[in-house]
């Protein structure tokens, strides 16, 4: 019986400067990514909307 084909993966590339990576395991290409993510993280660039309902209580 003979295997189905997979195809090959793409080479997975890094989210800020859309490099290869180094490895399997990497999430960025560099130290300098990685800085330029967490930056973004803190500054809250990587933010969720979020639509809250009228709260039914206030109506009264």
């Amino acid at each position: 019986m003979t295997q189905p084909q997979v195809p090959p993966r793409r080479a997975r590339r890094c989210p800020i400067c859309s490099r290869p990576l180094p490895g399997p395991a990497s999430r960025f290409c560099s130290d300098r990514c990685a800085s330029v993510d967490l930056g973004r993280w803190l500054r809250g660039d990587y933010a969720i909307p979020v639509h809250e309902d009228p709260d039914p209580v206030d109506e009264s």
